[in-house]
């Protein structure tokens, strides 16, 4: 353990690239662009696999993790002999209340007020190890306290269950055999035998697993806080000084991390000589009850954190001890229960990595037991355990059945360690290997979304490597420097120095630079150095799949690796806390091809409030984006466009908090779409299997109907006669608002057969209408909004002779079976048809005298809507939807029947007398020489009149 923190030490000094004596080291000249995508594994795929779909084909094929010990073990035991320098605290005196939002529920129940402390610090840190303050099957919260001897206090109940005095049976120290080699993980050592191998959990024979409930309802709509709980596992050595540096109002749950038990079920708190433990004395501390104070001021939890490992022989023998034992279990729930009651806290966490092997039965029945335990002390504990990103053999089922945990802590780090063949993202989002997506996959095809929390991680790892190539291959050890975890805190200043890059595939920035290594060995030699990490950004992505997927939540490991910088805190609020996420929105699929020149163009979005309104904005025929609405509440409107070009549509919106979506789309109208990267696909056969990665033997995670749109975002790659991407589907609308899969592969064609076609982008489409350029009258053109377009767009069909009826003009594309004029009023409710018997191709007109029917409408405004089909596919003009604002003040007609211009009696012209009154002329006339002025509208001319 000496050389261990000896190694970590050099191993942090390094990374801030402080050369030990030798030559100077080399600094590579880095571009903090992203970085291109690494070439695919050249693996085969089966196309086209319509077989049901199981849990086996999710949770098992390439889940390769549960092999390594986590960055939480590891970093526990790198700890193991620290020594225990808290100071004792006070009693926790404000008790935990629900804040505002917090409706997921607990033991079932919705959220509920919880006590405040019933001891100080300083009396439990004094308890003996193997006692409970009280006897919590017969006592409540606030019934008293017990003295610092174990022995009830006045007025407390007498624990009749205490273990024997641990005075006269030592218990010994943790025996975890520490790893000669500085750089060599805990797995590197004997153990661990039981270790869960690959594939998924089988459950006992005989064993009845219990269907969890039904996720339970999101009140996003009256939610003024989280709209996900966020748990953040505080370990004891970033504890101190941690309650004025943790952000409480984008934390629904703190993780104090950690007290360890024995095979007896016993808390850790004594050393063999008789100190508190460190665990014990952070969980006892002043720095803990000044946390629990002002998180509970916030409405934020604190849990307590129970760890029993199992990644070496001699731990397995301790936790399957534990878990074997019923009277072990019970000890152990009633000593939790007593730890969490006295302190004043919320709950429990168990982190027990990885279960023991045939274990699973009896890891239930002690979730039950602790729980049985909490609801003595009273209602509303929170309980909780955690797992790998491999479910291993892990009881989901069960674990979350009535009466067990709330909801499991996925660790979503490690997918990368130390001994990792390359360098890489340490919680891939995506990529050709098990990824974050995949593990979200596995674990909610088993249990309910609202039962899941994906813990991320708040620190980076380095690597020796190769050369500066995105994931280049691993060289760490002594004679190039080890690998080693990378708090943020020290991420922020390399990122400064030697700039971000960014891996497409994993979804995770990453720095490089060239670092001596001296050592007396191999002397000094110069390597590159590959630090993989998670930012904001990255981050959000992250988080953007915990909503995606409506999980329960998301965590970290750990808070403090912050170092006080706020961005990962924001990345929390914007995603996840109500006053600060922006909505998500986006543009329904569009049709390929509209056979209306006026078409519907639809949008919709996501927010955790309400959306108070959007913009939209359009590009014509592939160039810039220019605005067509702003600040609208519907969700739909009319474009009208025109034959032969095409669109492209987006949107934003701005929810009621003020909150303004981003203008993330800029996929325009492509008339020749390709398959490429950041292009579309839409799929041209039923049961296109989609898979966890670009191998057959990748978990099959469903199939695909024909006609499904896809997005491409990563690719090509060719293997055995098929050429297949990664991509996310389905899409819906773009950018995507409803549930979509990321990071999903699928065969695109083989040499025979195309299973995904080229599509243009959802968010577009190409007129080719079928009716174009309605227009009324002769000349100019009456459509419009100008008065002279609009007074051109009138009838008085009294049958005067004049302006009894209105011409309309058009253009067929095709020869027409059927055609009807539809009017309509402007209310959009329909007056009558008349057939229309102009059906051949070509420049057509056809005059309407006014009749809806048999008779002529009433006085008034109204819209014309001519309809054709031709080949059982209809056609309409100026659209499918013609009265919305934007049509009636372009096409509207009115009919006026009573027009004052019905006196007025048409004349053929013979010559006017120009007496200079009311013309506007003025100055003389000259021969030869045209004046013209305005006749209609002076000297009593009616406006309307024609000469």
């Amino acid at each position: 353990r000496f050389v261990r923190s000896l190694a970590s030490a050099l191993l942090a000094a390094t990374l801030v690239a402080t050369a030990l004596p030798g030559p100077p080291a080399v600094v590579a000249v880095l571009d903090a662009q992203p970085a291109p995508v690494a070439p695919a594994d050249a693996t085969p795929v089966t196309p086209v696999d319509a077989t049901p779909v199981t849990p086996a084909d999710v949770a098992g094929a390439t889940d390769t993790l549960g092999q390594h010990p986590s960055i939480a073990y590891e970093e526990a035991m790198a700890h193991a002999n620290d020594k225990n320098a808290f100071q004792p605290g006070g009693r926790v005196e404000v008790g935990f209340a629900p804040r505002a939002g917090d409706r997921w529920p607990v033991d079932g129940h919705v959220p509920t007020a919880l006590p405040a402390g019933r001891a100080t610090g300083r009396q439990m840190a004094a308890s003996r190890e193997g006692t409970t303050w009280a006897d919590v099957s017969t006592t409540t919260a606030g019934s008293g306290a017990t003295s610092a001897a174990g022995t009830a206090a006045p007025g407390a109940t007498a624990d009749t269950n205490a273990t024997p005095d641990p005075a006269a049976s030592p218990v010994p120290a943790d025996p975890i055999p520490a790893p000669a080699d500085p750089s060599a993980s805990p797995e590197a050592t004997s153990g661990p035998v039981d270790a869960p191998a690959g594939g998924p959990a089988i459950p006992a024979t005989g064993v009845v697993y219990t269907a969890p409930e039904p996720a339970p309802a999101l009140e996003t709509a009256a939610a003024s806080g989280l709209t996900r709980q966020v748990f953040g596992f505080l370990p004891y050595w970033e504890l101190s000084g941690a309650s004025s540096k943790l952000n409480y109002d984008v934390l629904s749950t703190i993780g104090y991390f950690s007290v360890g038990a024995d095979s007896n079920g016993n808390l850790r708190k004594k050393n063999s000589d008789g100190t508190t433990t460190t665990g014990w004395g952070g969980w006892t501390s002043s720095s803990l009850t000044s946390v629990i104070n002002d998180a509970h001021a916030h409405g934020t939890r604190v849990v307590l954190t129970l760890s029993v490992f199992a990644w070496t022989t001699s731990q397995a023998s301790v936790q399957k001890a534990l878990l074997g034992s019923a009277t072990a279990r019970l000890n152990f729930a009633k000593q939790a229960a007593a730890a969490v009651r006295d302190r004043g806290a919320d709950g429990i966490n168990l982190d027990f990595e990885p279960l023991a092997s045939t274990y699973s039965d009896e890891f239930v029945a002690l979730l039950r037991t602790v729980r049985s335990e909490l609801n003595k002390v009273g209602s509303g504990y929170q309980l909780t355990y955690d797992t790998t990103g491999y479910i291993g053999n892990y009881p989901l089922e069960a674990s979350v059945a009535a009466g067990a945990a709330d909801a499991i802590f996925i660790m979503g780090y490690d997918y990368r360690t130390s001994s990792s063949s390359t360098a890489g993202s340490i919680d891939p989002l995506s990529g050709t290997g098990y990824d974050l997506a995949d593990t979200v996959r596995a674990y909610t095809a088993r249990v309910s979304p609202s039962r899941i929390i994906l813990g991320l991680p708040w620190y980076g790892r380095a690597w020796s490597t190769v050369s500066d190539a995105v994931r280049s291959k691993n060289q760490s050890g002594e004679k190039y420097g080890y690998s080693a975890a990378v708090n943020y805190e020290s991420l922020v200043a390399l990122v400064a120095k030697y700039g971000r890059r960014w891996d497409p595939a994993e979804q995770s920035p990453y720095i490089v630079y060239r670092r001596e290594n001296c050592t007396s060995t191999y002397g000094c030699v110069t390597s590159w150095r590959q630090v993989y990490y998670e930012d904001a950004a990255s981050m959000s992505l992250r988080y953007a799949l915990v909503n995606d997927y409506n999980l329960r939540g998301a965590g970290m490991w750990a808070l403090g690796y912050d170092g006080g910088n706020p961005e990962l805190y924001r990345a929390v609020s914007e995603s996840f806390l109500v006053d600060k996420a922006a909505p998500q929105a986006g543009v329904i699929n569009l049709a390929a091809a509209q056979a209306d020149e006026g078409f519907v163009v639809s949008w919709t979005a996501r927010d955790a409030t309400a959306v108070a309104t959007y913009d939209v904005q359009v590009s014509v025929d592939g160039g810039a984006w220019v605005a067509w609405i702003a600040g609208t509440r519907a969700t739909s409107e009319v474009w009208l466009g025109g034959d032969g070009h095409g669109y492209a549509f987006r949107v934003r919106a701005t929810d009621t908090k003020g909150n303004v979506g981003a203008w993330n789309v800029t996929s325009v109208y492509d008339s020749t779409p390709s398959i490429a990267v950041g292009g579309f696909g839409r799929v041209a056969a039923d049961g296109l299997a989609y898979r966890t990665g670009p191998d057959t033997s990748a978990g099959k995670l469903g199939t695909l109907s024909a006609g499904t749109i896809v997005a491409f975002t990563r690719g090509p790659v060719s293997a055995d006669g098929y050429t297949w991407y990664e991509v996310t589907q389905p899409i819906a609308e773009w950018s995507p608002v409803s549930f979509v899969e990321r990071g999903v592969w699928l065969a695109v064609n083989s040499s025979t057969t195309t299973y995904v076609t080229a599509y243009r982008a959802p968010n577009s489409t190409a007129v080719d209408a079928g009716l174009t350029g309605l227009d009324f009258g002769t000349g100019a053109s009456a459509v419009g909004t100008a008065s002279s377009a609009v007074s051109r767009r009138q009838l008085s069909p009294n049958g005067d002779g004049f302006e009894d009826g209105l011409r309309l003009r058009w253009t067929n594309s095709r020869a027409f079976d059927t055609m009807l004029l539809n009017v309509y009023r402007l209310d959009g409710t329909l007056v009558g048809s008349r057939a229309v018997a102009a059906l051949a191709a070509g420049a057509r007109t056809w005059d309407w005298d006014g009749r809806a029917g048999a008779s002529v409408v009433p006085d008034g405004r109204y819209v014309l809507q001519l309809v054709g089909t031709a080949a059982g596919r209809t056609y309409r003009a100026p659209s499918n939807r013609p009265v919305t604002t934007a049509q009636v003040a372009a096409y509207a007609v009115t009919v006026d029947t009573t027009h004052p211009h019905t006196t007025y009696v048409p004349l053929a012209p013979a010559r006017l007398l120009d007496t200079r009154s009311g013309t506007g002329l003025s100055g003389p006339f000259k021969s030869g020489t045209a004046r013209t002025f305005q006749v209609t509208g002076r000297g009593g001319v009616p406006a309307g009149a024609v000469a």
